[in-house]
């Protein structure tokens, strides 16, 4: 026979006490934007962990929606307490990434089985009004859905492919047994990045494959300060060193 003391109650009442102290936020500025298809569109939708008392943030996620998906590009920005993940996802075509030889470049072929079919280096132009940032970053292309990060109304083709690229900052706050590194890309694109929300300036993006094939596209920096609490941007991106 087991028997319950006080005692143990008392620490099952504090365990379940601090498990109600961190409470999850969900934030979505145009609630409703796919009335008509049950779909969100053009909007931001944040997710975020934040302490009831100090209301310090944790676990945090950015992710923007657009209105059309074949012509917008998706952002998503992963936040966690050693380092930040910041991703761009769009749709290409194939016949614009395939060599001269009808195959397209994979610098990953153990991938493929999962789907990415394509993994290349193509140049990377970041501005604001002051300042910019340029290289080569890798880029991925995969044909088995057109996005993990929401639901979208358009139909998969035969030669679409959901493209994507990614920068990942790590902090001063990673443990310092951890090899985790920044590259000067990336150091240079954070840069640009903080600079752009300290002085709510917009991010011209310009992508360009070796074949010449250019995306140009803008993150409205203005719009996300305006919708994410600071205490969010703080967590994430402001208040943070690399390493």
């Amino acid at each position: 026979m087991s028997y319950i003391t006080k005692s143990s109650i008392m620490l099952v009442t504090i365990f379940i006490s601090l498990q109600t102290y961190a409470a999850s936020r969900h934030l979505i500025e145009h609630i409703g934007s796919g009335a008509n298809d049950g779909l969100l569109k053009d909007t931001w939708v944040i997710k975020y962990q934040e302490d009831d008392f100090s209301e310090k943030v944790s676990n945090a996620s950015l992710i923007y929606i657009p209105a059309d998906y074949t012509k917008q590009k998706a952002f998503f920005m992963r936040c966690k307490d050693y380092f930040a993940n910041f991703s761009v996802q769009y749709i290409d075509h194939d016949k614009f990434l395939k060599e001269a030889n009808g195959k397209l470049p994979n610098a990953s072929p153990s991938f493929a089985k999962h789907g990415y079919i394509y993994d290349d280096k193509q140049f990377l132009k970041t501005s604001t009004e002051d300042d910019f940032a340029s290289g080569d970053i890798s880029v991925g292309g995969q044909n088995r859905q057109l996005s993990k990060l929401f639901r979208t109304d358009i139909k998969k083709q035969p030669d679409m492919l959901a493209m994507s690229f990614h920068y990942s900052f790590t902090y001063r706050e990673m443990p310092s047994f951890k090899a985790e590194k920044n590259s000067s890309d990336t150091i240079n694109f954070f840069k640009v990045f903080q600079s752009a929300l300290a002085n709510n300036h917009n991010i011209h993006f310009e992508l360009e494959s070796d074949l010449g094939h250019i995306h140009k596209f803008t993150l409205d920096v203005v719009r996300l300060n305006q919708f994410v609490p600071k205490a969010v941007m703080q967590y994430c991106f402001t208040g943070r060193e690399l390493r």
